[in-house]
């Protein structure tokens, strides 16, 4: 287990982010033992969505990316939470506890779950065994859980497809949605094989990240990227994209979720 310090805890506003300081979550001194974290008010007709994760979900913010697209495609705002640790996986939030405590605070809508690649049988095994150790806290939520699919790493990347079975055997088994995002990387070097999409071997770079927010947006609000039309813009930075790239982005995660269906 990775402790020691704070997680990123941070809220999305369709096109800003506040990132709440650990006092504002931190239950007050004088609360029961294991009181719930005091959150942001909800917007009316937000949809609520928890991020439950690691690096792989707060770099290039992603949280609010995916509020910043569904804000342009005229959706309802996302009001998004992002509990993350660098290099945690679900077995480490279930004994650090603030998932839990946040699941506690409030209703959610969706429950996005992600760890690391998960290409190996025996990750894939714990990947299900600890989702499923979430799916009655999320239930207790009124939420839906989805599996957030990330990719191998980059000297790995013969084993995308072992991650996607990880990732969508695991939403299955707990009737959530599968978020195809690796996937759809895959179908951007397709289209362009020059596409830098690793930043460092394993983090994405925005162009990475801003994918797999486009397939994000479409699991959650039924949207289609092909009809997203905003300019390239991650974690609030617009990038200087072409408009032919663009299309190339919001069509390979189109494609994506086409070629998983559901969940």
């Amino acid at each position: 287990m990775r402790f020691g310090f704070r997680p990123s805890v941070a809220l999305a506003l369709a096109a800003s982010t506040v990132v709440c300081s650990s006092s504002a979550l931190q239950p007050p001194a004088s609360a029961p033992e294991d009181p719930p974290f005091v959150l942001p008010p909800v917007p009316a007709n937000a949809l609520r969505v928890l991020f439950v994760g690691n690096s792989l979900t707060y770099s290039n913010g992603l949280p609010r990316t995916v509020a910043d697209l569904a804000k342009a495609a005229g959706q309802r705002t996302l009001y998004a939470v992002s509990i993350a640790f660098p290099d945690f996986a679900l077995e480490d939030h279930l004994a650090q506890g603030d998932a839990a405590r946040v699941l506690k605070a409030q209703d959610w809508d969706f429950v996005v779950l992600q760890q690391g690649p998960t290409s190996l049988a025996s990750s894939r095994v714990l990947l299900e065994r600890d989702a499923r150790r979430f799916a009655p806290l999320i239930a207790q939520a009124k939420a839906k859980p989805a599996l957030f699919m990330v990719w191998p790493t980059e000297d790995r990347q013969f084993a995308f497809n072992d991650v996607r079975d990880s990732y969508r055997a695991a939403a299955v088994d707990i009737d959530g949605l599968f978020l195809p995002a690796g996937m759809s990387w895959l179908e951007a070097w397709k289209r362009d094989a020059g596409l830098v999409l690793y930043l460092d071997g394993l983090h994405p770079t925005p162009m990475g990240t801003y994918l797999a927010a486009m397939v994000i947006v479409q699991r959650l609000y039924g949207v289609s990227p092909v009809e997203l039309t905003a300019p390239g813009v991650v974690d609030g930075v617009r990038y200087s994209w072409s408009e032919d790239l663009l299309r190339l982005l919001r069509e390979s995660a189109a494609a994506a979720n086409a070629a998983e269906g559901r969940p």
